[in-house]
């Protein structure tokens, strides 16, 4: 009998904290996002080159409802606000603006117990919209995909932390004018095209329901 007491007890710190259906967290988030370069043919007089926006710190939330044992369903946005580089072939780099990106995604999510009471994997994959804009240039929204991965850790049956990396994909469904591009400014861009980003970031998860 005392033995099974001592298993419940040791039991009770992993079922409180499971993924269990019908619990719900929401993780607030801070992290460094990287990438988003896309090649131009002609821009105002510019040679060929690219544009690029310099890696920066990045903010975000998280909202996940798990609809059943450690599968969630995940709705998440980020905002970036860098520099949008113009990079011309032979010329010295110029900066065009400050560029705002705003990821809004919707992730299927599985989490692997690796200790129970203490953390768990997982991978997550998802699509959605991107919207850029610089001041005074046309803005635009863009499909995005998503995949993406890392560890959250248990604090308590309330709290813990999320380490996460994910790759974003915004997705020129089209050819023709670039997507920083502006009225008075044409760039030519053949076909589809998908811009590569990127994020690592860590997050607070508040956990509640169930």
């Amino acid at each position: 009998m005392r033995i099974v007491c001592v298993l419940a007890l040791l039991l009770l710190p992993s079922l409180a904290w499971a993924q269990s259906r019908g619990q719900s967290e929401l993780t607030g988030q801070v992290g460094w996002q990287y990438g988003g370069t896309q090649d131009y043919v002609a821009y105002s007089g510019y040679s060929a080159g690219d544009f690029h926006a310099n890696a920066a710190i990045n903010f975000g939330g998280l909202l996940s409802h798990f609809v059943q044992d450690y599968y969630a369903i995940e709705i998440g946005y980020s905002y970036q606000k860098t520099d949008l580089m113009l990079r011309p072939i032979g010329f010295q780099d110029v900066k065009v603006g400050d560029l705002s990106t705003h990821y809004i995604q919707l992730y299927g999510t599985r989490y692997v117990p690796v200790r129970p009471d203490k953390a768990d994997a997982f991978v997550m994959a998802g699509l959605g919209a991107t919207g850029y804009s610089v001041p005074g240039f046309n803005s635009r929204w863009l499909t995005s995909f998503a995949i993406g991965g890392g560890v959250k850790f248990h604090m308590s049956e309330k709290t813990g932390l999320r380490l996460q990396t994910r790759l974003l994909l915004p997705v020129q469904w089209s050819s023709g004018g670039f997507y920083f591009g502006s009225g008075g400014a044409q760039v030519t861009v053949g076909g589809s095209s998908t811009l590569v980003q990127g994020d690592v970031s860590l997050g607070l998860v508040m956990k509640f329901g169930g």
